[in-house]
């Protein structure tokens, strides 16, 4: 709980005298039960608790519970430069070049989307490199999910990009490197778009790095592909501290 782990006492106590002491704790951002032991050190360097024998420490619990709020929390437009884009050329520039061949990602404050209207909300546009199943991706820094967590975005084709296709993905990489699936959608422009909500709770408590990526379906020339507004909303982003008696 991120206390101090030492404190030493404001006055000398003589035995049967009580006092009180006052310390800062940080909850955790987890839910769940949490303690913190404590013991007694005389001026030899001898440890000692509570109890005839002297041999328990005594201790602060709290139970830290999350109210139900709804707030995005981490928004993938405004952290777009922070993660790290290749595509099968290599490293990518953030934000990139309009039409590059080798794929780029562009940050844009308007979104056209494939029905022909326009949103005034953050988007990304993404191209994969310029060959036949080529991609781009972005690997985002590591971010903590909590329980009810959700990532929301509106996907489709650029409007205006009558032959693209492609595949999104979702996926994320934990410690060990590895990327691992979480998500995908095959969009091709059909004058629609499709609105993603995904619970993030099989994620909870591990420190995640997001991965968004665009793979061409055959030939990349034409794919233009737009993640409308993507971002994490967290149902629950303060906690309750409730001391246990």
């Amino acid at each position: 709980m991120n206390g101090q782990n030492l404190m030493f006492l404001p006055t000398e106590v003589a035995p049967g005298q009580t006092f009180d002491l006052a310390m800062n704790f940080k909850a955790p951002v987890i839910e769940g039960s949490y303690r913190g032991n404590w013991q007694i050190r005389n001026d030899k360097g001898e440890i000692f608790g509570t109890t005839a024998t002297a041999n328990r420490p005594f201790w602060v619990d709290i139970k830290v519970k999350a109210p139900n709020l709804t707030g995005t929390i981490y928004d993938f437009v405004s952290n777009a430069c922070s993660a790290q884009w290749t595509s099968g050329a290599g490293t990518l520039d953030c934000p990139g070049v309009n039409r590059d061949n080798d794929g780029f990602v562009l940050k844009q404050s308007t979104a056209r989307l494939e029905d022909g209207s326009f949103r005034l909300t953050p988007s990304l546009l993404t191209a994969p490199q310029n060959v036949s199943n080529g991609y781009i991706r972005g690997v985002y820094p590591s971010f903590t999910v909590q329980r009810g967590d959700r990532f929301r975005a509106i996907i489709n084709c650029e409007g205006g990009a009558t032959s693209c296709g492609v595949l999104f993905r979702v996926d994320y990489q934990l410690a060990d490197g590895i990327i691992r699936d979480f998500w995908a959608f095959g969009e091709r422009y059909e004058g629609d778009y499709f609105t993603v909500d995904l619970d993030l709770t099989p994620l909870a408590g591990q420190d995640v790095k997001f991965v968004l990526t665009v793979l061409s379906l055959g030939s990349a020339s034409g794919d233009r592909a737009l993640w409308v507004e993507p971002r994490i909303v967290r149902t629950a982003p303060a906690v309750t501290v409730t001391p246990i008696p």
